[in-house]
């Protein structure tokens, strides 16, 4: 028993004096996981834990709508090549807090990616050291540093008592046999201690297991050179001698019964259960616990940042192409060949808009709703990674906000429109210059006439506090707004007996009066299509537009 006490206090000590990042089986995984083909089981119930213990401002977050909307899970999941849990938590809460414009950090972060994309062996260095925490046992950690815990009891040191005096009624049975009757009543009472106290505590306890794999993995990054700096790795050598301490402190209540025989299991479930040594161990930690959580939390959040950063650095290498975004302050989007990244081959497209909203018409699949995901998506990225999905980009200080047509299911009890109508409300309500807003098919659900009169009076308000841009199929109320919002367009092609979309945005309203045509490609009756044509002509031609700059 001794023994095997001895071998998990070493192994414990050693865990903080070399990497263990050898073995084909490793090595394999880890290039898995930086290739991008890595299997991975993402458990939305604790990936988001960390982004909400952290409680920041609402207007700084990307709202939960609006990342639904814009299909942020599936963009999480591509860029996810994170090694260990922390980094997932770390890199999913990245991506909903909006960062500041902050030049120096932006250039600090691409700097960090470029070294992992050109270094890999000082890369494989730092996975080695996070593969440890790949377990989603890490996930939990977060309630550990953020959850209150719990306090000591008012008596606490009768505990101490109870439990140096069953150890003492153990030692006497040698001298007296009278003391087994001692020693039964104390364990009688330290079992009550344990049942009624020790469940206020017992849950953390895991939690604590995990803890000390964080601290040994901080303790194997601190004593990685790395070839230029990296501030995560300074922060975890300063805070090099608090995981230590930290990680002698905390082994008793970390020690895995499992990894020990039967006969030592069962001695270790003797001490703690009749002896309080585990309980005895929190008391003597929790007050440690609760100074260091501040730079326990500095040790969390260089390790997920490091995480996050491959995982970004691997997600950019595996695209076409990447900007480094510049932001501004006078509400100007100006782009070249932005495009979204879950669209397969997708086509770029440029545009500029100067401090005023757009209306995008067009088919239906032409493109429209693609495109103003892209720009919100692009904006996202921008402001939380500093990257953008454009040769060249220039952004507004902007929260995106959405209201974008989802499925609608009977079961809900709501109209579409009647849901719309109070998520355009909200818009409303919000600051001035600060938001970007993307409206699908704006109020859909309702008649041609109020709509055109509630859209066009609605997006007038929003353009004079913030931007908008909108896909509907009202070219009418282009007129309407023709002093705040610029219109483009997506059409159809058609070539010989074959139609396309090529999905390029065009200035202006769709002339192109393609939409008969492709009724009769798609085999409708002949006196249904030249009904069609003279009901049409009687509207007069049109003429089609030349595409913008690109």
């Amino acid at each position: 028993m001794f023994k095997q006490l001895k071998q998990l206090w070493a192994r414990n000590k050693a865990g903080a004096n070399h990497l263990d990042i050898h073995g084909s089986r490793v090595n394999k995984h880890l290039d898995a996981v930086w290739q991008g083909k890595s299997e991975v089981h993402r458990d939305y119930d604790w990936i988001p834990l960390y982004f909400r213990y952290r409680q920041p401002d609402e207007r700084d977050t990307v709202d939960d709508k609006t990342w639904s909307d814009l299909e942020m899970y599936q963009v999480f999941a591509r860029i996810d090549r994170t090694t260990s849990v922390i980094g997932r938590q770390y890199l999913y809460a990245a991506l909903r807090i909006y960062n500041r414009p902050d030049d120096a950090e932006k250039r600090r972060l691409h700097s960090l990616y470029t070294l992992f994309r050109s270094d890999a062996a000082f890369r494989e260095k730092i996975q080695g050291a996070l593969y440890p925490l790949r377990k989603n046992n890490s996930a939990y950690l977060t309630t550990l540093l953020y959850e209150e815990l719990p306090p000591k009891p008012k008596y606490y040191y009768l505990i101490y008592l109870s439990s140096g005096l069953f150890f003492l009624s153990l030692a006497l049975i040698a001298v007296n046999s009278a003391f087994f009757w001692a020693a039964a009543a104390l364990a009688v009472c330290n079992l009550l201690i344990n049942t009624f106290y020790g469940r206020t505590v017992f849950h953390h306890f895991n939690d604590l297991a995990s803890f000390t794999t964080m601290l040994r993995a901080a303790g194997n990054l601190a004593r990685i050179a790395p070839p230029a700096e990296v501030r995560e790795l300074d922060t975890l050598r300063e805070l090099k001698d608090l995981a230590a301490g930290l990680n002698r402190k905390v082994f008793w209540l970390c020690l895995d019964e499992a990894q020990t025989n039967d006969l030592a299991a069962a001695f270790f479930g003797f001490l703690n259960i009749f002896g309080l040594s585990r309980l005895v161990a929190f008391l003597r930690t929790v007050d440690d616990l609760k100074r260091s959580r501040k730079g326990i939390r500095r040790i969390f959040d260089a390790i997920g940042s490091l995480d996050a950063c491959i995982a970004i650095a691997s997600w950019t290498r595996s695209l076409p192409v990447t900007a480094i975004p510049s932001f501004n302050s006078a509400g100007t989007i100006d782009v070249t060949n932005m495009y979204h990244p879950l669209v397969e081959n997708a086509v770029g497209n440029s545009f500029l808009l100067k401090n005023e909203s757009a209306l995008i018409t067009g088919s239906n699949m032409a493109g429209k709703t693609t495109f103003i995901k892209t720009v919100g998506l692009n904006l996202i990225l921008a402001r939380t990674l500093f990257i953008c999905l454009a040769e060249r980009a220039d952004l507004p200080l902007c929260v995106v906000r959405t209201s974008i047509k989802g499925e609608e299911k009977v079961i809900d009890g709501q109209s579409y429109y009647s849901r719309e109508v109070e998520q355009i409300r909200e818009f409303l309500h919000c600051r001035e210059g600060r938001f970007l807003f993307l409206i699908d098919e704006i109020f859909r659900g309702t008649n041609t006439i109020e709509r055109i009169a509630i859209s066009a009076a609605t997006l007038r308000y929003l353009s004079r506090r913030n931007m908008a841009l909108v896909t509907t199929h009202d070219v009418e109320l282009q007129p309407l707004l023709s002093d705040c919002s610029r219109l483009f367009h997506f059409s159809e092609q058609v070539d010989g007996n074959r139609y396309y979309f090529d999905f390029i945005l065009r200035d202006g309203p769709c002339r192109a009066g393609n939409a008969i045509k492709l009724i009769e490609l798609k085999g409708y009756p002949a006196n249904l299509v030249d009904d069609a044509r003279r009901l049409a002509t009687l509207k007069g031609g049109q003429s089609p537009v030349s595409p913008i700059r690109r």
